[in-house]
């Protein structure tokens, strides 16, 4: 049997697979160095607001972008240039929604498995279409 703490890493790691399939050849949204060909190791999936300080937010496609492990996980996501490049990419308005978000979420189940398996399609689509 599988807790909801399960389920959620389950759907956490499918959202993510599928955002680096998503960005395949877009560079790093903090720093803009070009990501690793690979869909693992040197390219992660990053929050601009993080999971630990908005969890609500954690399914949010406007919320995630692909990122180079280094701004990621060294520099805590270098979130003032994750912005100035999320406004280049979403526009101002949407970044001010996302940064004002804080209406709480709760996340059963049934809705986590249907984000895994949706976007474990996804993700496929995109690496089918991206040669990997």
């Amino acid at each position: 049997l599988k807790s909801a703490s399960d389920f959620n890493k389950e759907a956490q790691a499918a959202i993510n697979k599928y955002i680096r399939a998503r960005d395949f050849n877009k560079p790093c949204v903090s720093c803009g160095c070009e990501l690793s060909v690979n869909y693992g190791g040197t390219t992660d999936c990053g929050h601009y607001r993080s999971r630990g300080s908005a969890s609500h937010l954690r399914f949010n496609l406007l919320n995630m972008a692909s990122q180079c492990s280094r701004c990621n996980r060294y520099l805590s996501g270098n979130v003032v240039e994750y912005r100035k490049e999320l406004i280049n990419r979403i526009g101002v308005n949407r970044v001010e929604l996302l940064e004002n978000d804080n209406a709480p979420r709760k996340f059963d189940i049934e809705y986590l498995k249907r984000i895994k398996i949706i976007f474990n399609k996804r993700a496929r689509f995109y690496e089918k279409r991206n040669g990997k």
